[in-house]
């Protein structure tokens, strides 16, 4: 198994939006071969930044590679209008793990 992990950095009471805007995005990766799922996880914290951990589970690596170039993938993100980066978001990475053991 692999996973696709976004972490993403934000200013204290923004994370409900990350949210929002990643559970909307999830309609064509369900169809796609070698996807097993999705999950959102939000770090606990009492005050100051915010985190939030997009976790998409696939077979493999090859079959996340093949949404990476498939044609709805590359349309999906030239249909967004390209914008800076939005003011709340502190930092961002994206990381890609196999599943060992």
């Amino acid at each position: 198994m692999f996973y696709q992990v976004r972490r993403i950095v934000v200013k204290e009471g923004f994370s409900e939006q990350v949210v929002e805007n990643f559970s909307k995005r999830g309609g064509l990766l369900a169809t796609r071969p070698g996807y097993i799922g999705r999950q959102i996880l939000v770090k606990k914290v009492r005050r100051g930044e915010e985190e939030v951990m997009v976790m998409v589970q696939w077979e493999s690596e090859e079959d996340w590679k093949n949404w990476e170039k498939s044609p709805e993938h590359i349309a999906g993100h030239k249909a967004k209008p390209k914008a800076e980066k939005p003011d709340y978001i502190v930092e961002s990475s994206h990381d890609l793990y196999y599943v060992k053991g």
